[in-house]
């Protein structure tokens, strides 16, 4: 049984640390920072940019 909390805080642990874990406010953040970082690699357009940015902000 103790093994099992084990796997259970360490899995938790990975996530938290590793970022894959997203809770409600860092959602915004995080495509945010998705977005500067398209915007930077000249996958999107300044237009695109600032449109979807402020979708991200309306929602």
């Amino acid at each position: 049984m103790m093994v099992l909390w084990l796997v259970i805080i360490g899995v938790l642990v990975y996530y938290l640390i590793n970022g894959s874990f997203e809770i409600g406010s860092f959602k915004k953040s995080n495509a945010l920072d998705k977005l500067n970082e398209r915007l930077a690699k000249g996958e999107i357009s300044i237009e695109e940019y600032k449109k979807i940015k402020t979708t991200l902000k309306e929602s």
